[in-house]
C-alpha cells in the first residue's frame, strides 16, 4: 500500500523506514513540528511551589521533554510531588528525565485522569498541568470542583505545515497515497483542512488512526473506512495496515 506519513519527525522517519520493510511504499510528509511554549517561563514559579502532596500532569511527550529542557536551563530538579503522564509513551518520558512510578490511567483521554484513584477529593491541593497550545479543558474544571488549585502551563506549541497553493495535496494524489496514517486528532483536523478542495479523493482513502477517540473524529468529517490500530507505535500503526492489505488480498 501507499500510506501518507504525516507525523512529526523523527517518528515520520522512523515510521515511514518500518513501512518500507514491511513492504508498503509509505509518502512521508510531516504536518507537525513543535517550538517552545509561551508559558515556559513561569515553570519555575509554577513547579516551584508544589509539596509533596501536590500534583503534576504532563499531556504527552514533549510536555514531559520541553519541561525537562527549560528547568534544565534554570539549573533546577523536578519538585517532589504525585505525577500523572497521559499514556504510556508519557509515562516513560516521566522514567527518562528520573521520574519513576507516574500514576498512568489505563484510558489516555482527559476521562482517565479525573477517574484515578487518589483524585476523588482534593481541598487545597494545587495541580500543574503541563500541555501544549490548545488541547481539551475538562481536567481543570474537574479537579477545580473536587477543591484543587488548578493552572495550566503551555510549555510547548505546535505547529502546523500550510499548503497555500495546494501543492502538497496535488503531489499525495499524484503518488498515489491509498492510505493515510493519523496518530492525532489535530493531525486529521489539519488534513482534512489542507484537502479542503479534495474532499471526495480525501474521504475515499483509508484512515489509520489510533485511538476509538478519533475513530469518532473522523466519522463525523464523513470518513467511512478507518481501522483503530489502537495505538501510536510502528508495530500498531503497520499491524492495522497489514490486516487491511490481507484482507484485500483475500477479496
Amino acid at each position: 500500500m501507499t500510506p501518507l506519513v504525516v507525523r512529526p519527525e523523527p517518528q515520520a522517519t522512523s515510521l515511514s523506514q518500518a513501512l518500507r520493510a514491511a513492504g508498503h511504499q509509505p509518502v512521508t510528509s510531516p504536518l507537525l513540528s513543535f517550538v517552545d511554549g509561551a508559558e515556559l517561563n513561569r515553570l519555575p514559579h509554577l513547579l516551584g511551589q508544589l509539596s509533596a502532596e501536590d500534583y503534576v500532569i504532563a499531556v504527552s511527550v514533549h510536555a514531559v521533554d520541553f519541561t525537562d529542557n527549560a528547568l534544565r536551563q534554570h539549573n533546577l530538579a523536578w519538585p517532589e510531588a504525585h505525577y500523572i503522564a497521559v499514556g504510556e509513551a508519557t509515562g516513560n518520558a516521566f522514567a527518562a528525565v528520573g521520574i519513576s512510578g507516574a500514576a498512568v490511567p489505563d484510558d489516555p483521554r482527559s476521562e482517565g485522569i479525573i477517574s484515578l484513584p487518589g483524585l476523588e477529593q482534593l481541598p487545597g491541593r494545587r495541580v500543574v498541568i503541563l500541555r501544549g497550545n490548545g488541547g481539551r479543558h475538562m481536567i481543570a474544571p474537574t479537579l477545580t470542583g473536587r477543591g484543587a488549585l488548578v493552572e495550566y502551563c503551555e510549555v510547548y506549541r505546535r505547529q502546523y505545515r500550510q499548503d497555500p497553493d495546494g501543492k502538497l495535496v496535488k503531489s499525495w494524489q499524484t503518488q498515489g497515497v491509498d492510505s493515510i496514517i493519523i496518530t492525532s486528532g489535530g493531525l486529521l483536523s489539519h488534513v482534512t483542512q489542507l484537502a479542503s478542495s479534495a474532499k471526495d479523493w480525501l474521504l475515499s482513502r483509508l484512515l489509520i488512526v489510533p485511538s476509538i477517540r478519533v475513530v469518532l473524529e473522523a466519522r463525523e468529517l464523513g470518513f467511512t473506512q478507518i481501522i483503530n490500530a489502537e495505538g501510536a507505535s510502528n508495530q500498531a500503526l503497520i499491524a492495522a495496515l497489514d490486516e487491511r492489505k490481507r484482507n484485500d488480498r483475500q477479496d
